[in-house]
């Protein structure tokens, strides 16, 4: 297995790994997203060229914390809200792995590639944000020997976009019942 940054090679392989596993229409413009100065995609592929999985994330401008939780949360940690206000605060979006390829380092591999990209980018505090649905994978304990904590779950927190058809959930029944797990970590 070996990983690399993001290539606009990549771009069609992303958006169909992507697919399967959070649902059409999560995750399209990687070559956009991977163009942005504060983001960074990485990528795990075989020998032979194949995808098996890719991690995203980037560095937040200074404030913008509340718009990428999309709500309004009171109990923001004062660590990672001096981080939001310095511009200082790393987000982890989103981590796919293809199923055939799971629980064999590609995950964790990708996470902790992402946490030194976005550490060398200027962020001192780390989020990780995690789709849990029926299907989804547990990471619990993943996160946990990397360094991080549980800081939030927030039931249907991709509700709005789901019922929206912004993206067409792969974990949908009858409504949204999806979750975020939020998971935190400091640097220094």
């Amino acid at each position: 297995m070996y990983f690399d940054l993001y290539s606009p090679r990549w771009h069609s392989d992303t958006i169909q790994l992507a697919n399967e596993i959070f649902g059409e229409g999560y995750f399209v413009r990687p070559s956009e997203i991977a163009a942005e100065p504060s983001s960074v995609i990485v990528i795990s592929q075989e020998e032979n060229e194949t995808l098996l999985g890719f991690a995203q994330g980037r560095v937040l401008r200074q404030g913008a914390l509340q718009g990428y939780l999309e709500r309004d949360m009171a109990d923001i940690p004062p660590d990672i809200a001096d981080a939001d206000r310095k511009g200082a605060l790393g987000v982890i979006q989103a981590i796919a792995v293809a199923p055939e390829h799971r629980r064999c380092g590609h995950g964790t591999k990708l996470i902790e590639l992402l946490h030194d990209r976005l550490i060398g980018l200027g962020a001192d505090k780390l989020i990780v944000t995690f789709k849990r649905g029926p299907g989804a994978a547990h990471v619990d304990g993943i996160m946990s020997r990397l360094g991080f904590e549980t800081w939030q779950r927030l039931p249907s927190y991709w509700q709005a976009r789901c019922d929206a058809s912004e993206f067409q959930c792969i974990d949908r029944r009858s409504r949204c019942t999806c979750e975020a797990l939020l998971y935190r970590k400091a640097i220094y």
